[in-house]
This record gives C-alpha cells, sequence and structure tokens, in this order.
C-alpha cells in the first residue's frame, strides 16, 4: 500500500474537487461530488436530512464501528444588501479574514443555479487618509463589483444567495497545492481514497463510514448529527493543521509542525491517548511519515471536540494536515502529506485491536 505520488487520476480527481463549491450551509456540490466519487468503493451511501454525504463498507458482527469524517463546507460569504447601484454587500459564513480579501476574484451562486462573477473592492488606497491606512478593514467596509447594471444585478441576484472566492488550485511545486478551500476538501478528498484503498481488501474487520459533514466552520453542527447516526466507537477527524514553518510563527508557542513531514497526530484531551498512540506505532512499522503535536490548545478547532461528546462519549482522534495561510485564498499544502494521512488511516481501520 503506497502513495508517494499523485498520478494523472488523482490530478483530475482533485481539479474536479477544486470546482465545486461549498460555502458552509451550502455543501451540495462538494457531498454530490464525494459521493459520485466514492460510491464505486462502498456498499451504501446516502445523504442525511442536514446533507451529511455517508458512505460505507460493512464488517464482520464482532468488529468495531469506525467513523472517519471530513468537513465538506469552506468559509466564504451570503449576499446582505444589495446596493442601489448594483453594488453587493456582505455577511460571513465561517472565520474570513478580512485583511485577506480585498481584491479578490469571486463567484456567486444565485438560487436559479447561475454562477456569476465578481470582483471584492474597496475604496484605493490613493483616496485614503493617514489614518484609514492605520485602521483594519471591516468586511462592511468591502463590497462586491459584478460588472453589471444595476437592473441586471437586481433581476439576477438575490440578498442569501452565496458568494465564494473562485476556484485558484494551482501547483506549486511537483508536491505542493496553493488555493482556496483545501481546508478541508482535502479532507474529503481523503475520504475517497481510504474508501478506494478498504475496497481492495474487502471483506474487512471493522465496519468502516466515512462522512463528509457540513457547516464546521459555522460550529461544528453536521458532526454531531452524524455521530448519532453511525453511533460509532471510534471516531477519526481529518482537517488541516498550522504548520509553523513561515516567518513569525514560534515554534515555543505553537510547537513544531512542518510542510512535507507528514501526516499529524495529536496529543490533546480531543484524542483518545491510547489511539494517538496506537496510530504512532502504526506509523513507525510501516514507515509512514508522520510529525506529534501536543497542540497549541487544549481543546477545539475542529469538528472532534464535539463529536467526542456525542451520546455516552465516543474515542475519537483528530489527524491533521499540515497548511500554510489557512482561511485565505491561498492556503498551502504537500501532498506527501495528503499520502500519509491515507496511508496511517487505511491501516488503522484494518486493525483487530485497539
Amino acid at each position: 500500500m503506497n502513495f508517494d505520488k499523485i498520478d494523472e487520476c488523482d490530478m483530475k480527481l482533485l481539479d474536479s474537487l477544486s470546482q465545486s463549491l461549498g460555502v458552509s450551509g451550502f455543501e451540495k456540490e462538494v457531498c454530490t461530488w464525494f459521493l459520485k466519487n466514492v460510491t464505486s468503493s462502498v456498499d451504501t451511501s446516502f445523504l442525511d436530512i442536514m446533507g451529511n454525504a455517508y458512505a460505507t463498507i460493512p464488517g464482520l458482527e464482532n468488529g468495531k464501528n469506525i467513523m472517519i469524517e471530513a468537513h465538506a463546507d469552506e468559509i466564504g460569504f451570503q449576499v446582505l444588501h444589495i446596493g442601489e447601484s448594483g453594488f453587493l454587500y456582505l455577511r460571513r459564513n465561517g472565520g474570513i479574514d478580512e485583511q485577506c480579501i480585498p481584491g479578490s476574484q469571486i463567484v456567486i451562486l444565485t438560487r436559479s443555479g447561475e454562477r456569476i462573477c465578481g470582483v471584492i473592492g474597496k475604496k484605493p488606497i490613493h483616496l485614503m487618509t493617514t489614518d484609514d491606512r492605520k485602521r483594519t478593514l471591516e468586511l462592511n467596509q468591502l463590497w462586491v463589483d459584478t460588472g453589471l447594471d444595476i437592473e441586471e444585478v437586481k433581476s439576477r441576484v438575490s440578498v442569501g444567495d452565496i458568494v465564494a472566492i473562485k476556484p485558484n488550485w494551482q501547483w506549486l511545486s511537483k508536491n505542493r497545492i496553493s488555493g482556496k478551500s483545501l481546508d478541508n476538501k482535502l479532507g474529503v478528498f481523503i475520504l475517497v481514497k481510504v474508501m478506494e484503498a478498504l475496497s481492495k481488501v474487502k471483506p474487512i474487520f471493522n465496519s468502516v463510514t466515512s462522512v463528509a459533514t457540513v457547516q464546521e466552520e459555522v460550529g461544528s453542527r453536521g458532526v454531531v448529527i452524524a455521530g448519532y447516526k453511525i453511533k460509532p466507537d471510534i471516531a477519526i477527524t481529518i482537517d488541516l493543521d498550522f504548520a509553523t514553518d513561515v516567518p513569525d510563527c514560534s515554534s515555543n508557542k505553537y510547537g513544531k509542525i512542518e510542510l512535507g513531514r507528514g501526516v499529524v497526530i495529536p496529543l490533546n484531551v480531543d484524542s483518545d491517548i491510547e489511539l494517538s498512540r496506537q496510530m504512532e506505532k502504526i506509523a513507525k512499522k510501516n514507515g509512514i511519515i508522520y510529525q506529534m503535536s501536543a497542540k497549541p490548545h487544549a481543546t477545539g478547532g475542529t469538528n472532534i471536540s464535539r463529536l467526542q461528546l456525542v451520546r455516552e462519549g465516543v474515542r475519537t482522534i483528530s489527524l491533521g494536515i499540515p497548511c500554510r495561510y489557512m482561511h485565505t485564498p491561498v492556503e498551502v499544502c504537500d501532498m506527501r502529506d495528503v499520502g500519509a494521512a491515507i496511508q496511517l488511516i487505511t491501516y488503522f481501520c484494518l486493525q483487530r485491536e485497539f
């Protein structure tokens, strides 16, 4: 079992995934992509009432019930107000960094399903006072310019329409990819590849269900529903983690996490310590690159802290893919870390002792 490089099929798969829009609360395109690409590897697949997408390979009667999840949503916006001049004003869905988005190209997905292009504008620096230049930008100081006449805007765009950064994935090198919404479309890609790998060794001992969950960026809402639905014995969350191998990001304060050095195995209270140790042993045994992290915070930051508390409690672990520039339009990840996660999760799911 190996995943050291991206082949042509995976390149095409990633390219198609990059085009799907999944602003929090409106994840249908991403979840549809997930089901389309995972169905051939699993026995059953379906959507729930909230929009979570499930895919299951059943195991033997005495095996564990393992759930693997990655959130399908991305940070983005909804149209809050249409001004008299046709400019659109936005409300955020998720943790947008307003300082990073002026000048961005965007896509509006309207209620009719039309995609309309636009840009995020602000007052030119030439017209700003010295005090203006020192102030932190707020979202209500920015607007969307579609280039359309006011009549066209009002006939084609509605309050509540979703707005996403335009798909922009690009390869920076043979291993490193950059763009918006790598958080957490790479996690959804991992789900598909894990189920593909497990399908090649069926029958398997443990039952494994992968779930592309919704609304993580607005409070980890979908994963709670999924936890009650699946009732897992063990749950694995896949999400991006903060790479600290950039300037002005102290390892003394945040720990040392680097791109290309492997999947991040956590050691904080969100993760069952025995599962963390077992993941480490599996990685060592199989030559999988990995990094251990105590995490900057004792709890929180991913779906796992909510999932851990479902029903009477769940044994959980949250694996991380190192990422630079989180929640910006130019996130950067290394596919060697993605490959390590695919291998580690696959081997873990094939274990018989937990």
